[in-house]
C-alpha cells in the first residue's frame, strides 16, 4: 500500500512539473503616452489618439537581453537577436478591440475587457521577458523611423498550470507610472548605419596617418 501511495504521489509530481508553464497579465498601469503629442497641459496626450499601436510580449532569449528592433523584420516580429515574440496585440487609433486576444483598450491603452492572460502551460525554459509597444501609422505594421518603447524584464515563475491559479502581473509602465514610457532613438534604417560606420573609419584612418 505503501509503494502504491508513493507511486500516486510521484505520478501527480510529474503531471505538475509536465504541465508547468507561464502565466502572464501584460498590460498597462496607467496608460501610454505618445512620444510627440502634446495636450492642453503641455505634456505628451494618448498614444492612440496619434497612432495606431503594435504591442508586444516578447521572450528575452537565452542572453536574457533586450535586443533592439528591426522593421526588415517581418516575419520574426521585429525583433532580432534570440528574442522570440510570445504574443502580439494590434490596437488601432482611438483605442478599441486587439483581435488576436480580444482585448479592449481606450486611447490610453487602458484596460477594458477581455482576458489579458498570455497562458504557455508547455514552455518550460526559463528565463525573461519584456514589452514593447510600437507607435505606428499602418496598423500592424512597422517601418524604419517608427518610435517604440520597451518595458523593464521580468523574470518569469514558469510554474503556472492554469485551472485559476494566479498569474503574474506584467505592466510595461513599471511601478513609475505613464511617466516611464521612455521613446528610445528612432530605428535607423541599415544604409544610414552603414555609411556612419564608414565615416568612422575614414576619420578613424585620417587620424592614425596624422
Amino acid at each position: 500500500m505503501k509503494k502504491f501511495l508513493l507511486a500516486i504521489s510521484a505520478l501527480a509530481v510529474a503531471a505538475t512539473v509536465a504541465t508547468a508553464g507561464v502565466g502572464i497579465s501584460w498590460t498597462t498601469g496607467y496608460g501610454a503616452y505618445a512620444h510627440d503629442a502634446p495636450n492642453t497641459t503641455g505634456s505628451a496626450g494618448a498614444l492612440l489618439d496619434s497612432y495606431n499601436a503594435l504591442w508586444q510580449l516578447i521572450y528575452a532569449g537565452g542572453d536574457d537581453t533586450i535586443n533592439p528592433p528591426e522593421a526588415d523584420n517581418v516575419g520574426t516580429g521585429y525583433v532580432t537577436g534570440d528574442d522570440v515574440v510570445w504574443a502580439e496585440r494590434t490596437i488601432a487609433l482611438g483605442g478599441g478591440t486587439a483581435p488576436e486576444d480580444s482585448t479592449a483598450w481606450n486611447n490610453w491603452m487602458t484596460y477594458q475587457s477581455g482576458n489579458r492572460v498570455y497562458a504557455d502551460l508547455a514552455w518550460n525554459t526559463a528565463g525573461f521577458v519584456y514589452q514593447r509597444v510600437f507607435e505606428t501609422a499602418t496598423l500592424g505594421a512597422v517601418v524604419d523611423g517608427d518610435w517604440y518603447y520597451d518595458s523593464e524584464l521580468l523574470a518569469f515563475t514558469g510554474t503556472y498550470s492554469g485551472g485559476g491559479q494566479p498569474v503574474q502581473d506584467f505592466f510595461v509602465d513599471g511601478a513609475s507610472g505613464a511617466s516611464g514610457f521612455q521613446p528610445t532613438q528612432q530605428v535607423p534604417e541599415p544604409a544610414t548605419m552603414g555609411l556612419l560606420g564608414l565615416g568612422a573609419l575614414v576619420m578613424a584612418i585620417r587620424r592614425r596617418r596624422s
